[in-house]
């Protein structure tokens, strides 16, 4: 039986450092996957060191009957993080490294909001064919100014087989920090959160994807405590809660999301906590548009939801209100475009994030 995720270990990589800011550069080419059957096969492409003066690197990632390809640099607390160029096989530059156009990504590439220390590509993010070949792509890291900063940025690659007009299974962990009355123990039997639930997968049902929670984790103790009432950094907020990276998201949805590692890259995690401290009226939050996908254990890794200070206290129009904005944001962590309704996915949706290698084939 062909495998569903294969893990491949790339060299290290390491940026050439030029102390006269010359504009070194240097290539490292990484061999095709072959996957050997494997649905999805993720490329660790190692660490690279990025330096104000010399930034620009490239990686090669050869991809094969695949139908997607997901990048991901992960710069850990760095303030803004950039794919800063894409190159198709065919020549064709899907991302250009002009500062005007570095954000929001343009082409045939899912937009990467500014800021945000970790930044994801998605090729295609359209209706398109996939270009099957090397893909060349380069890093970049900048400060709240916008200049060139130094940074080290773990390097991942995703290729996605599987064939994305197909529908597939989207497996969720779901955290509960400091959420009256819900727990890892009880989510099952709770009237309230099986509201949620049910709206949630019927909404992404409709389009394919057959939502399933599989996994439950409490978040106990001081960090529990902490972070239950979750700062969000918005218009209301802004100068109010701590960004101290100025990553343009709170000090301490990094911290939350960041909590997701360590327990397998198979899955997308949705965090539930006690209540945001925000006066916008948002009760959920994405952590990247898109998200790192598949990868765990980075400040975006998740999408976070307010339980409004406890879900059985809710009226069902409260609940399904709820249900509604997670279905958004989830769906834009996926690399859905545009205007979101969950209720009409549009058929450009619907293969965005069919493509998402988080989104997997049903098990036979």
């Amino acid at each position: 039986m062909a495998s569903r995720i294969m893990l491949l270990a790339g060299a290290v990589v390491v940026a050439a450092v030029s102390a006269c800011g010359d504009g070194n550069s240097s290539k490292v080419s990484t061999p095709p996957p072959s996957g050997n059957g494997a649905e999805v096969v993720i490329l660790d492409l190692g660490t690279v060191d990025l330096t104000p003066a010399n930034q620009d690197q490239t990686f090669d990632v050869g991809v094969s009957n695949a139908t997607s390809l997901v990048l991901v640099a992960d710069g850990g607390n760095a303030t803004d993080i950039d794919i800063d160029q894409i190159v198709a096989p065919n020549g064709a530059t899907l991302v250009t490294p002009d500062p005007g156009d570095t954000n929001p990504l343009t082409g045939s590439v899912s937009p990467q909001e500014v800021g945000g220390s970790v930044a994801t590509a998605i090729i295609p993010s359209v209706t398109a064919s996939f270009t099957q070949g090397d893909y060349t792509f380069s890093v970049g890291s900048f400060n709240a100014a916008g200049t060139r900063v130094a940074a080290t940025v773990r390097l991942t690659a995703i290729v996605n087989h599987r064939i994305p007009s197909a529908p597939g299974v989207l497996p969720v962990r779901v955290f509960f920090v400091g959420t009256p009355g819900l727990n890892a123990g009880n989510a099952a039997t709770s009237i309230a959160f099986q509201k949620i639930v049910q709206q949630m997968r019927l909404a992404f049902g409709a389009a394919g994807i057959d939502l399933q929670l599989v996994d439950f984790v409490d978040i106990d103790g001081q960090i529990g405590t902490e972070l239950a009432v979750l700062d969000v950094l918005d218009a209301t907020t802004d100068r109010i809660v701590p960004d101290v990276n100025l990553n343009r998201q709170s000090d301490e949805m990094d911290r939350l999301f960041a909590l997701s590692g360590g327990r397998g890259d198979r899955v997308i995690n949705v965090f539930f906590v006690r209540e945001f401290f925000t006066q916008s009226g948002v009760v959920a939050v994405s952590g990247g548009a898109p998200g790192p996908s598949i990868i765990s254990g980075t400040a975006h890794s998740g999408i976070a939801a307010s339980t409004l200070d406890g879900l059985d206290q809710q009226s069902d129009a409260d609940l399904e209100h709820l249900g509604h904005d997670l279905e958004v944001e989830i769906a834009r962590y996926l690399g859905a475009l545009g205007t979101i309704d969950p209720d009409d996915f549009t058929a450009a949706q619907q293969t965005q994030m069919l493509r998402n290698p988080a989104v997997v084939s049903p098990t036979p």
